[in-house]
């Protein structure tokens, strides 16, 4: 066999062989040890697992990389926004559909434990206390509501008033009685000026003294006050129906709450603030887990051997059997595998066999 031929003769060698081993490793993936193939693979990973910290395989600017694309850079497409559209549709109505009761979600054990770490915060509810006592924005805001309802009572009782004895003296007189009621409008438009700076401050000034001396008494409330008080609340609202705390909420509203959310969520994460804030929770997670092996560090997670086994089962032969249906498993095969019986070198020691063997 001459050296031309003989390159061919292996070129032609190394074809079979890699169909024939990319032919075997594709029985191997869609026959039915597929699942025993996969807790080998992931028993020697895991044992692999247990000799290496996450430190050696990735660093903690790799992690905050990372977020930083995901949190702070992505940007959800314009599918996914009008799918919300479409979730707050069906969200809607599944929650209104046999919805259940507050006391079904939430134990009165569960309440009680609120309960009692809410009212360990005596610093904080007295700090919040003492910061409406002090708010002269919240005074402002609460003693102009009360003026509005003032002008309102008054607005809705002096005309019915002043029309009526319009009405009494025109029946009389017409042209005296106009000219009486419009005086006595004049009259009254001029008494309620005069009074009204003198009366809005004092009526500002009792707004805020009662708002600073509810706060006092809240303050000085003993503990078993709170805890009654808030009991009985619950006690109030525990038989209520879920759907009843959504009455007046629609589909729309749900949709723009969410974009509402997520338009200010894009503006937060652009902030210094925020992003000190995540990076911190990043430097304290590797701080802590450094030097831990990866097998500990799934242990915390959660995630077991029985959890990827039970993942790998759920999800594989599905998507395998499809990739094979279609072709791709054994094209892919093929391309990982023909670079080596491709080679020089592999060819080289082709011919030297067929040389041998023909020898």
């Amino acid at each position: 066999m001459d050296d031309a031929t003989l390159k061919i003769a292996a070129q032609q060698l190394a074809v079979n062989l890699r169909d024939a081993q990319a032919e075997e490793l594709r029985q191997r993936l869609i026959g039915s040890q597929l699942i025993d193939l996969a807790a080998v693979e992931i028993d020697n990973l895991l044992a692999l697992a247990e000799n290496v910290l996450l430190g050696e395989v990735v660093d903690r600017q790799s992690i905050k990389d990372v977020v930083r694309v995901f949190a702070f850079e992505l940007d959800l497409g314009s599918g996914v926004i009008a799918l919300s559209g479409e979730m707050a549709q069906q969200l809607h109505i599944t929650a209104s559909k046999n919805a259940p009761k507050l006391k079904d979600l939430i134990s009165n054990a569960a309440i009680s434990q609120w309960l009692d770490k809410i009212l360990e915060l005596e610093d904080f509810r007295s700090i919040l206390l003492n910061k409406i006592s002090e708010s002269t924005t919240l005074h402002e805001f609460v003693s102009d509501h009360v003026i509005i309802l003032i002008e309102q009572q008054i607005a809705q009782r002096s005309p019915h008033w002043l029309q009526q004895l319009a009405s009494d003296e025109a029946s009389s007189n017409p042209i005296l009685g106009s000219r009486v009621a419009t005086g006595i409008r004049r009259k009254f438009s001029s008494t309620v000026r005069s009074q009204e700076e003198f009366l809005e401050k004092k009526l500002r000034h009792s707004v805020s003294k009662a708002i600073q001396q509810a706060c006092t008494e809240l303050s000085e409330l003993d503990e078993s006050i709170w805890r009654d008080a808030i009991w009985q609340l619950w006690q109030a609202i525990r038989d209520e129906s879920v759907s009843q705390f959504a009455e007046g909420l629609d589909p729309l509203d749900i949709e723009e709450f969410f974009v509402l959310g997520y338009d200010q969520w894009r503006r937060l994460r652009q902030t210094e603030y925020v992003r000190r804030l995540i990076y911190t929770g990043i430097d304290v997670f590797f701080d802590a887990y450094e030097e831990t092996p990866l097998t500990d560090l799934l242990d915390d997670i959660g995630i077991t051997r029985t959890h990827m086994l039970a993942e790998v089962a759920r999800f594989a032969p599905k998507v395998i059997q499809l990739l094979d249906e279609r072709g791709y498993i054994q094209d892919w095969l093929k391309r990982q595998l023909s670079p080596f019986y491709e080679s020089e070198t592999t060819l080289k020691i082709m011919e030297s066999a067929l040389r041998s063997a023909g020898a």
